[in-house]
């Protein structure tokens, strides 16, 4: 019996990181895609609750407190229901086509292993930014990654700095930062299927 295809709408059993990506994935997916000219949700609404989402993640992981926690368990619940009305959407449209799903960026239940989790990181390079106390960070991007996350910290330093997000392996701007000491710096790739393994350590003397 052949397979009837489908995006899968079932985000509940998610972890925040995962949900986190697969919201990323299927906006950067959806946007401009020939096949789902009109939404039934607006893209950019789903972006402002990732973003609300992403924030109180941040501040929960900082703080750690019941009331942060609460805080980004309460900004999950939208950003939930938004991306299961989008399946919806995909799926009344795609009816079943395989290749008219996977474009959608949402997982499917005919993906198979067509998307691996991602590799190390490689090509981390740090250079100075416009400004002083900028550095900017590059790095070769991946196939099927469409979020990245990186840390930095003063180079001898146990704790490393927050986790912080980007689609982009061009051009990311890390700042304020404190001139005349070596900080260094590590990336990681994200996607549906899970998260690599953080690059090597790349460092640079802030100006």
């Amino acid at each position: 019996m052949a397979i009837k295809f489908k995006a899968l709408i079932g985000f509940t059993r998610m972890k925040d990181d995962e949900l986190m990506v697969t919201a990323a994935t299927i906006i950067g997916a959806m946007t401009d895609n020939v096949h789902f000219e009109q939404p039934t949700l607006a893209l950019a609404t789903v972006q402002e609750l990732l973003d609300d989402f992403s924030a109180k993640l941040s501040a929960a992981r900082r703080r750690g407190s019941p009331e942060e926690t609460a805080l980004k368990n309460e900004s999950r619940l939208p950003l939930e229901a938004a991306l299961r009305q989008l399946a919806y959407y995909v799926n009344s449209v795609a009816e079943g086509h395989l290749s008219t799903l996977l474009s959608s960026g949402f997982p499917t239940n005919g993906a198979g292993g067509s998307v691996q989790v991602p590799l190390k990181v490689v090509g981390v390079k740090l250079g100075d930014g416009r400004q002083s106390r900028q550095v900017r960070l590059d790095f070769e991007s991946q196939r099927n990654v469409l979020l990245y996350e990186y840390q930095y910290r003063l180079q001898g330093e146990n704790e490393w700095s927050e986790r912080f997000a980007t689609s982009s392996s061009r051009a990311n701007i890390i700042a304020p930062l404190m001139v005349a000491e070596r900080y260094e710096v590590r990336v990681r790739a994200l996607n549906t299927q899970g998260t690599g393994d953080w690059s090597d350590n790349a460092t640079i003397v802030v100006r």
